[in-house]
C-alpha cells in the first residue's frame, strides 16, 4: 500500500474542481486521492485571488461551488519570508535560463509556496512548471489538461 501524501494545487486544478462533471477533474481526484486523503489539499492565497477573478463572470451556482471548494482547502499565506526568498530565487533562476515562468509572477508565487511547504505541486500548466521540474527546482506532477494523465 502506498502511503498517503499531501499535494499543493495549482489554480488550474482548483478550476477543474468547480466543474462538477469534469472528466479530467474526476480523474485527478481518483489518481491522487485528493478528497479521501488524511491531508487537506493545499493552495496559496494567490490561487484564491485568481479563482475569484475567474468567478466574476460565472453564475451563482458555480460561484457557490467555488466557495465550497475553497473552504475544503488549506490556504497558505505568502507573507512568510522563506516564501519571499524562494520567489526571488526561482525568478532569478528562471530569468537566467530563459524559462517562461519568469513572466508569470503568480505562478512563481505558487511554485515558491509549494517548495517551502515541501508538497508536490499538481498542475496542468506544462509551460510554467515543466522546466523547473527538469532542472530539479520543483517537485511537480504535470497533468495533461485533456486526458487527466500525468506526464511520464
Amino acid at each position: 500500500m502506498v502511503a498517503p501524501r499531501g499535494y499543493f494545487l495549482d489554480t488550474n486544478i482548483v478550476l477543474l474542481a468547480t466543474r462538477p462533471d469534469s472528466r479530467v477533474g474526476l480523474s485527478i481526484d481518483a489518481q491522487f486521492h485528493l478528497l479521501d486523503s488524511p491531508f487537506r489539499p493545499t493552495i496559496c492565497e494567490v490561487t484564491v485571488a485568481e479563482m475569484l477573478a475567474f468567478a466574476s463572470s460565472w453564475g451563482e451556482k458555480r460561484r457557490q461551488l467555488l466557495s465550497k471548494v475553497i473552504d475544503e482547502l488549506l490556504i497558505i499565506p505568502i507573507n512568510d519570508r522563506r516564501i519571499h526568498e524562494e520567489w526571488a530565487s526561482l525568478h532569478t533562476f528562471a530569468r537566467s535560463k530563459g524559462i517562461p515562468i519568469q513572466n508569470d509572477h503568480n505562478d512563481i508565487w505558487i511554485a515558491a509556496t509549494a517548495r517551502v511547504t515541501g508538497l508536490t505541486l499538481l498542475s496542468t500548466d506544462r509551460k510554467a512548471f515543466a522546466a523547473l521540474k527538469s532542472e530539479g527546482r520543483l517537485d511537480v506532477v504535470v497533468i495533461d489538461a485533456k486526458s487527466g494523465i500525468p506526464d511520464a
